[in-house]
């Protein structure tokens, strides 16, 4: 049996965050299970009794320092864990200190150190430039998600070769509703009607952006007849954004009030005829369904997605415009049956890519 322990932004009601999880910890199970192998996860979690009931693993909390570094010591393994991890535009740029330290504790402690399909950047701080590039050339194997991310790691002086580009790890995840939540949702909507997904959050601009958004989601319910569906991804934070987004709509619209777990809110995502959205997961989601997809460019990671599915996304938001927006989103409905077998052709792609990487991250921990 080996140990390993995986570090991430788990715990906080994130649904990327928590896909990405569950399809690392399932996958890597899955693999070694086929080889005869077990692999014990430990997860550092906000809520480690949540996370540990949720995919049977071990979890601690991620700020129990005693409990983190007794986990470390007994592992064989530290996985960094997929999202944009290491990065300080968010959490007062003080995050990736966090997420590298523990990188540094594990090769301190002579643990193999992984870092698994991440987004990198930006990083803008010169400490954490040079931190960044000290560290992860000290990690044993390092994988990025996108281009982009690839590029920032070498711009940084990052040598640790090779540096290879995969799938982000939610590419991996299956539908599934063992509870019935996905299906319970979806029986009330409106029969017969398209059904238009929309994920927003909170960011700069807010009401001008909400606005925006709001007038082209009535606009393209006008035009298909559909009704719409506002997805928090991240609660409650984004359900706070879709509250004020229907508040400014006139057309018939349901917010997903409840939390569900990733493989029941990807079920959800396969009723949907159309996705609009702001949030990286809920276009890698779509995807995965095969529904045609339109991306608000708030982050680059965004513009990253879709490059790699070769679609333009929606101006960014400063220039966003309702016009623009509603005449973007019909074409793809348009293209629709196009646009399904190529996102189907893509998510296989990424599929592939990211199977063989966990291949390649359980051989290395099994060595």
């Amino acid at each position: 049996m080996r140990k390993v322990v995986i570090s991430g932004y788990y715990g906080f009601n994130n649904a990327g965050d928590e896909a990405i999880l569950e399809s690392i910890v399932t996958t890597l199970r899955s693999l070694a299970a086929e080889q005869g192998e077990t692999l014990q996860f430990t997860v550092l979690s906000a809520q480690p009794a949540a996370t540990a009931a949720r995919l049977g693993v071990n979890a601690v909390s991620r700020t129990n320092f005693l409990a983190v570094v007794r986990a470390i010591l007994a592992s064989h393994a530290l996985i960094s864990g997929g999202g944009g991890l290491l990065q300080d535009s968010t959490g007062r740029g003080l995050s990736i200190l966090y997420y590298l330290g523990l990188v540094l504790l594990a090769n301190l402690f002579g643990k193999k150190t992984i870092i698994y399909a991440q987004g990198i950047g930006p990083i803008r701080k010169k400490f954490n430039r040079l931190l960044t590039r000290l560290i992860v050339n000290r990690v044993s194997l390092v994988s990025v998600r996108d281009q982009g991310s690839l590029d920032e790691l070498l711009k940084l002086g990052v040598t640790r070769l090779p540096l290879i580009l995969t799938a982000d790890p939610a590419i991996l995840l299956a539908p599934s509703d063992p509870n019935g939540k996905a299906a319970a949702f979806t029986a009330t909507l409106p029969a017969g009607k398209p059904v238009v997904g929309i994920a927003v959050r909170s960011w700069q601009d807010e009401v001008k952006t909400l606005r925006t958004i709001a007038a082209a989601a009535d606009c393209i319910a006008r035009e298909l007849a559909a009704v719409t569906v506002l997805v928090p991804m991240h609660y409650p934070e984004d359900l706070a954004a879709a509250e004020k987004l229907a508040c400014l709509m006139k057309s018939p619209t349901v917010i997903l009030q409840e939390p569900l777990a990733p493989g029941e809110l990807l079920a959800v995502f396969n009723s949907f005829s159309l996705v609009v959205a702001m949030r990286l997961h809920a276009l890698i989601f779509a995807a995965l369904a095969a529904v045609p997809l339109l991306g608000i460019a708030y982050d680059r990671k965004v513009c990253a997605f879709l490059e790699l599915l070769g679609l333009d996304s929606a101006a960014e938001l400063g220039a966003l415009e309702d016009v623009q927006l509603t005449a973007q989103a019909l074409e793809r409905w348009q293209g629709r049956e196009r646009l399904r077998c190529h996102l189907s052709e893509k998510s296989f792609a990424f599929y592939q890519d990211g199977l063989q990487w966990a291949g390649r991250v359980l051989a290395f921990i099994l060595k």
